[in-house]
């Protein structure tokens, strides 16, 4: 199943004109629930490192989740502050700042303090501001997130809601194309992963049945079709900041780490981190009609099985039948299968997102 696979991901990375260096297929591929939050979870979710990413089977991180817990590792503090510009300076500058009248608000110490360093000692300025803006960054940053934790705590939400994916969707146009397993390459050395994570020919089989090892030493073939597809994205909500993400990510040091923080930057980033990939955009499809052929042979028990196993979501989108999904399994006189997954227009599925690790999200890097 697993070559099978790798000539189907080429076929979707040729037929939708794909990156391989960031193209991941997702399943099962079913129609979302219709609310925000239901899109939002797709991203807000950490994906696998796999050119296949069974939401179903995985146990995954939350975006939300891990960046809260990067923020709470943050540290700047008035002794920092005091060596970055130096014991006199920083007594001199406290003084300054006591004799203001009213005292000046966090957001306008930047300013100040460059307006004070002009006047007594130019060359710590720019540390000093830095230091400083960093540190309303920060403080700012984490009361964005008191909304989105606690008891009452808002669900994680992004600049972009379910009926503007669906607007989306109804100015774009269909896609059509065909699959031939005999036609197609397994050769993925050029994607950004090499494993994959998905069922066998229904969903929640296992792994090596020997009915998909029939399955997928056939020939097989796709015709698939959907009424609109678009490649869709939001960046996170105001829960949010890319300016702090990336200070985190580009810098070790303490500050802005805690000395002991838990999480680290090496359990986030490090080559196992919990944060070294991110969704970058969502591929949706909506009104799919997808017919699969085999030209194996089935005895009577074995279509049977398959026939009684359908309803679980057969490859390759793996929906449950329901809510207006349907997966038709018929065979041949022969005992060849033919399959018909339909999914209902008005309900579009996820077929794939596009990945990026932490680096070139934040603009960091550029492959």
């Amino acid at each position: 199943m697993i070559r099978l696979q790798h000539k189907w991901y080429n076929c979707l990375i040729e037929a939708l004109s794909l990156d391989p260096s960031m193209f991941q297929i997702v399943v099962p591929s079913a129609p979302m629930m219709p609310t925000d939050d239901a899109l939002w979870d797709y991203l807000n979710t950490v994906p696998s490192a796999s050119l296949t990413f069974n939401r179903s089977a995985t146990s995954t991180d939350r975006l939300f989740d891990q960046y809260a817990a990067m923020v709470s590792q943050t540290e700047f503090s008035q002794r920092t502050f005091e060596q970055i510009i130096g014991r006199q300076n920083f007594q001199a500058w406290s003084a300054y700042l006591a004799s203001q009248h009213p005292p000046p608000a966090d957001n306008q110490l930047p300013a100040l303090f460059q307006n004070w360093a002009a006047r007594n000692n130019m060359s710590i300025a720019a540390a000093g501001v830095a230091f400083l803006s960093r540190c309303i960054l920060v403080a700012a940053m984490r009361q964005a997130l008191v909304p989105y934790q606690g008891e009452h705590a808002k669900p994680a939400d992004f600049m972009g809601s379910y009926a503007d994916a669906l607007h989306t969707l109804g100015a774009c146009g269909g896609c059509k194309f065909f699959f031939d397993s005999r036609d197609s390459s397994a050769d993925v050395s050029d994607a950004w992963a090499a494993d994959h994570s998905a069922d066998e020919l229904w969903a929640g089989s296992g792994d090596g049945t020997s009915l998909s090892r029939k399955f997928a030493t056939s020939n097989v073939t796709v015709s698939a079709e959907f009424a609109a597809y678009a490649q869709w994205t939001a960046a996170p909500g105001p829960w949010y900041s890319s300016a702090l993400f990336g200070m985190l990510y580009g810098s070790q040091a303490t500050p802005p780490w805690r000395a002991d923080a838990k999480p680290s930057w090496s359990d986030l980033f490090g080559p196992d981190g919990s944060l070294c990939r991110l969704v970058a955009s969502l591929l949706l499809a909506d009104g799919g009609n997808i017919t699969v052929t085999s030209d194996a042979t089935f005895g009577p028990i074995d279509r049977r099985t398959i026939v009684d196993y359908a309803p679980l979501g057969l490859w390759p989108c793996y929906a449950a039948s329901g809510g207006g999904v349907s997966n038709a399994v018929t065979f041949s006189q022969g005992g060849r299968m033919a399959i018909e997954i339909v999914t209902p227009p008005g309900h579009p599925v996820v077929i794939g997102e596009n990945v990026l690790g932490t680096a070139r999200y934040l603009g960091q890097a550029t492959s």
